[in-house]
């Protein structure tokens, strides 16, 4: 009885944890934007970064809207720190790795 009880702490632990965001905006990124591509036709492309965060916790699959809010937000603290004021997404989520492409769009400014 002690062992299921165990296992299903762990379980809904798991779960809980799966759906956790552990990625904080810096605050100077709050004003760096996450475009859709064809918002980017007046801006220049400074750098492609990767950003990456844990897919699965104890082998269950984390949110995928979680995922990827947590992926732009480490895209907009690169970006911020290189001088962009955007990102982009460059690519699908996959095993917790998004690419963006980070911008300077002057009419953003």
């Amino acid at each position: 009885m002690k062992t299921i009880k165990t296992m299903t702490v762990t379980a809904m632990g798991t779960l809980l944890l799966a759906g956790c965001s552990w990625v904080d905006l810096d605050p100077k990124a709050e004003n760096v934007l996450l475009l859709k591509p064809f918002q980017t036709k007046q801006c220049e492309q400074i750098r492609r970064t990767t950003s990456q965060v844990l897919d699965k916790v104890w082998f269950v699959n984390r949110n995928q809207e979680k995922m990827a809010d947590e992926l732009a937000t480490l895209a907009r603290n690169t970006a911020v720190e290189i001088g962009g004021n955007a990102v982009v997404a460059d690519s699908e989520i996959s095993e917790g790795k998004q690419a963006f492409i980070i911008l300077n769009c002057p009419h953003l400014r």
